[in-house]
């Protein structure tokens, strides 16, 4: 299992955009060197509904993510395929994210993941 807890300076309700609106997750979802293609992009966000995007590299290689959400409590917590998001709010504008997958991830992979997680902290500072 892999376990990633991030802290925003960003209200909850806009971490949880972040991850379910797809002109906002576009912004941010895979690693640098990756673009998320917005219209690729499949966000049925409810209990059975699909999750799916593609991200192309800069030399043009592309990967799939796809899954389906299992749950959804807005704001709170996201699950879909193997990975559950849980949003805290921690008050003063400050949002605990805290991420749990059971999909067997490498340190690339997984360091794959925080580089997309840097980009989604980069995107809510603006």
């Amino acid at each position: 299992m892999i376990e990633i807890t991030r802290y925003f300076d960003a209200p909850r309700e806009r971490v949880w955009a972040a991850w379910t609106e797809p002109g906002e997750l576009a912004k941010w979802w895979g690693k640098r060197g990756w673009i998320a293609q917005p219209d690729t992009l499949v966000m049925d966000v409810r209990p059975g509904g699909t999750f799916r995007v593609t991200t192309v590299h800069e030399d043009g290689r592309e990967m799939v993510s796809e899954g389906v959400y299992r749950e959804v409590v807005a704001p709170e917590r996201l699950s879909f395929g193997d990975s559950t998001v849980t949003f805290t709010d921690l008050g003063d504008g400050r949002t605990r994210m805290d991420f749990r997958t059971s999909t067997p991830m490498d340190e690339t992979a997984a360091g794959g993941f925080n580089s997309a997680l840097d980009r989604l902290e980069e995107e809510l500072q603006r």
